[in-house]
């Protein structure tokens, strides 16, 4: 457990926090990217344009 009592320094987790904010961010924008094509290819395999509004 020592190895938690070095990460838990504020030191670290000043470090540590926006690097995992950052990534957190990136795999929300790559998974809603991925839902959006996901609808995309549904509506194109039900025969729908999905450009059209």
């Amino acid at each position: 457990m020592e190895w938690l009592n070095q990460l838990l320094q504020p030191q670290v987790l000043s470090l540590l926090i926006p690097i995992v904010a950052i990534i957190g961010a990136f795999g929300v924008a790559a998974l809603n990217a991925h839902h959006r094509h996901q609808e995309r290819i549904e509506k194109i395999k039900q025969g729908l344009n999905p450009d059209s509004k």
